[in-house]
């Protein structure tokens, strides 16, 4: 039997709903697609539910970006489950792909997180924060197992990981944009670029 303090809260499901409901629309619509009446009648409600749960727009726009974060974070664990074991480059190139994958799968969200889509809106720092852990913590861990494995050298895996996140951030506005070719192979090249810099002296790309 489960025990009652492990069900979830009536409005965690609630807010559940209207943050699906607001991404929804907002891959359909755009930021247009945002207001609070067409948002809460996606989710079966009134805008005074919006009000209750996020106190307005910006706070449910805050919780869009969350949102964000929360599926990169969960296509990059995907796409490491499918990876080469730990302390292999190309692990670090996995987490590039995930992040190309998701502007390319969720570019709304992508534009949400990263760039101007909604006017006016910054999210709060502790969200930020959170955002960046989930995700750039993901990074972080897996340049450091590759250098306790010897196989990345570098004494800084957080400045690695910046590099690499940089690098994957800006093919991934490019391929948003139209502006590269979605070529398989020179996105692998392009991801490996950075960590090229960091392998031993000497050594070749794991194959």
């Amino acid at each position: 039997m489960t025990a009652l303090s492990n069900l979830p809260h009536p409005d965690d499901l609630r807010r559940r709903e209207v943050v699906e409901a607001a991404a929804g629309l907002l891959a359909e619509d755009g930021p247009a697609g945002l207001t609070l009446r067409r948002v809460a009648a996606s989710a079966g409600g009134s805008t005074q539910l919006v009000y209750t749960l996020f106190g307005g727009k910006a706070g449910l726009a805050d919780a869009l970006y969350a949102e964000g974060f929360v599926r990169l974070a969960d296509l990059t664990t995907r796409s490491l489950s499918n990876a080469p074991p730990p302390g292999d480059p190309d692990r670090v190139v996995a987490c590039g792909r995930a992040y190309c994958d998701f502007a390319r799968g969720d570019s709304a969200l992508f534009s949400l997180m990263f760039g101007r889509a909604i006017p006016g809106f910054t999210p709060r720092r502790e969200t930020r924060r959170a955002g960046r852990d989930a995700t750039m913590g993901q990074l972080v861990r897996t340049v450091a197992e590759c250098q306790a494995e010897g196989t990345l050298v570098s004494d800084d895996a957080e400045r690695v990981a910046h590099v690499c996140w940089a690098t994957a951030h800006g093919v991934a506005s490019l391929l948003v944009a139209g502006l590269l070719p979605d070529d398989d192979h020179a996105l692998t090249t392009m991801l490996r670029t950075p960590v090229l810099a960091h392998l031993p002296g000497g050594a070749t790309w794991p194959s």
